[in-house]
C-alpha cells in the first residue's frame, strides 16, 4: 500500500469533467489474464521423450497480464460521496500527473454498496486498469 496521492479526472452527466484529489492508500494489483500453453507430439522423438534429459510435454507459450490500482477515497461527506459514485458510471476516467499529462483508466463494472443509513462518515473506492498494459510475452 502506498500514500501517494492520486488525482482523478471524469466525464459527469451533463458532459464536463468533475476532479478529485484522492488521499487515502492505495494498492497495487497484477491481473494475470490469458495465457496459453503447447502439448509436444512425443511419438517423432521417442526415446528421448522420458529420460532424464527429456523437455517438457506441455510448455506455456503465453501470457497477458495488466497493472490495476485499488483507488480509495479519506472520510467524505455525504454530497462528496454522492459525486464520487458518478466514477463508476463515467465511459472516460482519467489519471492527472500534470496540465497535459493524463492517463486514462478502465473502472471496474462490479456492483457496489454506495453507503449504509447508519454511516456517519462515506468512504469509497474502485479499482482501475491502465489501458497502457504491459505487451503479452510470447515463447
Amino acid at each position: 500500500m502506498t500514500t501517494t496521492p492520486i488525482y482523478i479526472t471524469w466525464l459527469n452527466y451533463l458532459g464536463g469533467f468533475e476532479y478529485f484529489f484522492f488521499t487515502a492508500k492505495k494498492a497495487k494489483l497484477k491481473e494475470i489474464g490469458s495465457t496459453g500453453t503447447t502439448k509436444n507430439n512425443v511419438l517423432p522423438n521417442w526415446p528421448q521423450s522420458y529420460g532424464k534429459t527429456a523437455d517438457t510435454l506441455t510448455k506455456q507459450t503465453f501470457r497477458e497480464s495488466a497493472n490495476k490500482m485499488v483507488i480509495k477515497s479519506q472520510h467524505l461527506t455525504f454530497n462528496q460521496l454522492e459525486a464520487l459514485v458518478v466514477i463508476k458510471d463515467s465511459p472516460l476516467v482519467q489519471q492527472v500527473t500534470s496540465r497535459t499529462d493524463r492517463r486514462t483508466l478502465i473502472v471496474d463494472t462490479d456492483s457496489f454498496q454506495i453507503y449504509d443509513e447508519v454511516d456517519k462518515l462515506f468512504t469509497f473506492q474502485f479499482t482501475a486498469t491502465y489501458t497502457n498494459n504491459n505487451p503479452s510475452q510470447r515463447v
